[in-house]
């Protein structure tokens, strides 16, 4: 994502009412975060820094202290019989039905498993083009 397309999705992000929005993260919380879990993606990382988190179109995406219960959670149920299977995907948050969706590792894809229907399905071909549906269809 190019600096210009990140000012444009950050000041439509900033127009939201303030309680759509988590607070911005700080460089000690991302550590702490990837010391216990793993490296953040680094379009997400600019928007926990940047924007903090928080609706995203119909989503809600996470916040850094919300990420660290959805990482949690995430972890204690993909390790049980029947549960997420959603390798090499960076959880971001859970969709209003309580599905996880993320960021895939090797693609870019938001991706998000669905316990009712079942499968994985792509939310948006990247984190860029997720941003630019929810907060940008509009203008």
């Amino acid at each position: 994502m190019n600096e210009v397309k990140r000012e444009k999705l950050a000041e439509a992000f900033d127009a939201l009412p303030s309680g759509c929005r988590y607070t911005h993260a700080t460089p000690e919380q991302l550590a702490a975060f990837e010391t216990e879990f793993q490296r953040i993606p680094d379009d997400y990382r600019w928007f926990l820094v940047r924007c903090g988190g928080g609706t995203i179109g119909a989503e809600w995406v996470d916040g850094i202290d919300e990420l660290i219960q959805t990482h949690r959670k995430f972890n204690a149920e993909s390790g049980i019989e029947n549960g997420w299977n959603l390798p090499d995907v960076f959880i971001i948050g859970w969709d209003g039905y309580g599905n996880p969706f993320g960021i895939e590792m090797t693609t870019g894809r938001i991706l998000m498993q669905d316990h009712d229907f079942g499968g994985v399905h792509e939310m948006a071909p990247s984190f860029e083009a997720f941003l630019e549906r929810g907060l940008l269809a509009n203008n």
